[in-house]
């Protein structure tokens, strides 16, 4: 999307509700949001704005804004802005709330099943322009399990339009590996100059590694960015394996079941991730569960995901996928955010 039209962050009542009545505070937070660096994480955001405003207070006029900054990663120190007038770039997501509570990942996504050139079970494509198929159909479901990411394409427009928006951009450079790196590393610069620095990002919500060209682009933006945890599930799992032996260590990726090259997955030593019916299958398959991408992103082990959103009428799983989403979102609500534990988890695979 261009870069111009997009809308900078405002303060919100949630932010001054957040760090209370303390003028300093307050002030801060408008300083904060009038040079783009509120996240849109208010827990994040409040607990650096009181940090603040305790060293203001402790270091008096030695306070050092630039330097607190860089510690506090909100600039890139030497770096040049991006270009707002003619540049171009792909829209990065900020944490959902399933992601933000023990990941704290941005993502980036593409058309659901448009770009999956090897899904199988859960190979499923809403319509582009939201107008239904021939069959009268929003969804085309090719395989038993509907992708809950197809599900959001056909329901929100914006979520459709700005996933179609990074696919165009992206096959736009062909096999270009260095435009197609150039592309995604401008695209991380310019959501950290105006939101946050991204420790953590998943690729693909929705999507996968469509070419091995796009595989090797990330590849190389991850090298390029080896302070970032990249992490994705994928099914393209030769792409995976053709560059096995030049897997930077904050490149994590885990090989995602029921595709056409589910053979692959342990040949070349990945994790894998396993839809399962309800926690009793997970259970029966001595799998632990993930609920919010901490195994995906921090772990060593195969691990299961339950089935959830809705289904089709035709396979009869919505009942059970709707009850799972419950007991995920369940356990999720009932975690406290700690982003000291984060950061040691992720500390692990970033230099």
């Amino acid at each position: 999307m261009r870069i111009d039209n997009l809308r900078k962050h405002q303060i919100t009542e949630s932010y001054i509700k957040g760090i209370g009545s303390n003028t300093a505070n307050q002030e801060l937070t408008e300083v904060f949001a009038r040079f783009n660096k509120l996240s849109g994480n208010t827990q994040h955001d409040t607990a650096i704005i009181q940090k603040w405003t305790g060293l203001m207070e402790a270091e008096g006029e030695d306070f050092d804004v630039f330097g607190h900054m860089q510690t506090d990663n909100l600039i890139d120190a030497g770096e040049d802005s991006i270009d707002t007038d003619t540049d171009c770039v792909l829209t990065i997501d900020p944490p959902n709330k399933k992601l933000e509570i023990a990941v704290n990942a941005q993502s980036l996504s593409l058309p659901a099943g448009y770009t999956c050139p090897f899904a199988n079970v859960c190979k499923s494509m809403a319509s582009r322009h939201g107008k239904p198929f021939k069959d009268g159909k929003k969804i085309k479901d090719m395989g038993d399990v509907r992708c809950y990411a197809a599900g959001e394409e056909a329901r929100f427009k914006n979520v459709r339009a700005k996933r179609w928006t990074n696919y165009d951009l992206l096959r736009g450079l062909g096999d270009d590996v260095k435009a197609i790196t150039d592309l995604i590393l401008r695209s991380i610069k310019f959501y950290e100059q105006e939101r946050e620095k991204i420790n953590t990002l998943r690729i693909h919500e929705s999507g996968d590694f469509y070419s091995q060209a796009y595989f090797d682009g990330w590849l190389e933006a991850a090298k390029q960015r080896p302070q970032i945890l990249f992490y994705a599930y994928t099914k393209s799992i030769e792409y995976v394996g053709n560059r096995s032996d030049d897997m930077p260590k904050n490149f994590r990726i885990t090989g995602s079941v029921g595709g056409m090259q589910d053979d692959m997955i342990k040949l070349f030593g990945l994790r894998s991730a396993t839809i399962v019916n309800d926690p009793e299958e997970a259970a029966a398959k001595r799998l632990p569960v993930d609920v919010n991408d901490t195994m995906a992103a921090y772990g060593d082990q195969d691990f299961g995901l339950l089935l959830h959103g809705t289904q089709s009428k035709e396979s009869g799983n919505t009942s059970q996928a709707q009850k799972n989403s419950k007991l995920v979102k369940g356990v999720n609500k009932s975690r406290k955010v700690d982003f000291d534990w984060m950061n040691t988890q992720r500390k692990k695979y970033v230099d």
